[in-house]
């Protein structure tokens, strides 16, 4: 059993004040009285509570993907600018909020969702659950580069970063680097990649399958792209370690978070449910 003005809460996207306000004018009925008061205890597999004559009827956990597209806050309010938010035309858009943020100007997977408890998990520093992006930087491939990002990087803050992937790709979407022979190569002594960061061959899959021909359509003469990961969610991290290597970052999507891929077919702007497999792929940590 739950109070009225809770289940009224959770299923839409009014507040608590907002439900009483709807209750004191009668715009609420449960069974079809609309003598009702918030504190009425109702079953919400059995009653039928309507507002405005429009059955209400409680949600689930909500998660969406959403493809962000640029130029839009990973917020939930804003005054000045639009926020991901503001592109949910759902009902219970009010109960959402990104999970991490964003830049303005970075594109690609973003989830969205009202579990407090998926998303500490996401975001906790101890989970180590990767973010992987296709970026286009500055300048022509490096392969010390790649080395610097392995071993974890100084941009300036008390600690160093921790061990990052980082393959640089040709302009068709191929890995310039033989993922097996740069296995075989690797050292005893190299840093150890942390926990939850994603397998290079998961990496290679997410740019098969999840980076446009248009994304790479946007790089330029005197420019190269490369896919990154990093378990962290430091201030512009990525930005700030191409830059510690002299690089400038010209274009910023997100890709993948742990194994859950940006869906190819979910044009920028616009967001869907996540599959139960999906969200599986989220908890399996």
């Amino acid at each position: 059993m739950l109070r009225l003005d809770r289940f009224l809460a959770e299923g839409t996207a009014w507040s608590r004040s907002e439900v009483k306000k709807l209750i004191r004018a009668g715009r609420v009925s449960v069974n079809g009285r609309c003598d009702v008061k918030p504190e009425m205890k109702i079953d919400p597999a059995s009653d039928c509570v309507l507002v405005d004559s429009v059955r209400v009827e409680l949600q689930g956990r909500i998660c969406l993907m959403m493809n962000k597209p640029a130029g839009v806050l990973s917020a939930t309010q804003d005054r000045m600018d639009r926020t991901v938010i503001d592109l949910v035309n759902e009902p219970y858009a009010g109960r959402l909020f990104p999970v991490g943020r964003l830049d303005k100007d970075t594109e690609g997977l973003l989830l969205l969702t009202d579990d407090g408890n998926l998303s500490h998990d996401l975001l906790s520093p101890s989970k180590h659950v990767s973010k992987t992006y296709f970026v286009i930087i500055t300048g022509a491939p490096d392969e010390t580069i790649v080395t610097r990002f392995r071993q974890g990087m100084d941009i300036g803050e008390r600690r160093r970063t921790l061990p990052a992937q980082l393959v640089f790709l040709s302009v068709d979407g191929d890995f310039l680097a033989d993922l097996k022979q740069q296995e075989e190569t690797e050292t005893p002594d190299a840093p150890q990649m942390p926990a939850g960061m994603i397998s290079l061959q998961k990496m290679q899959e997410f740019c098969i399958r999840s980076i446009a021909l248009t994304d790479y359509d946007r790089c330029a003469e005197n420019e190269c792209c490369a896919a990154v990961s990093v378990t962290e969610g430091k201030y512009h991290q990525i930005k700030r370690m191409f830059q510690s290597c002299g690089r400038e970052v010209r274009f910023l999507k997100r890709i993948g978070m742990g194994e859950l891929m940006l869906d190819p077919e979910l044009e920028s702007g616009t967001y869907r449910p996540l599959t139960p497999e999906e969200l599986a792929l989220l908890e399996k940590r």
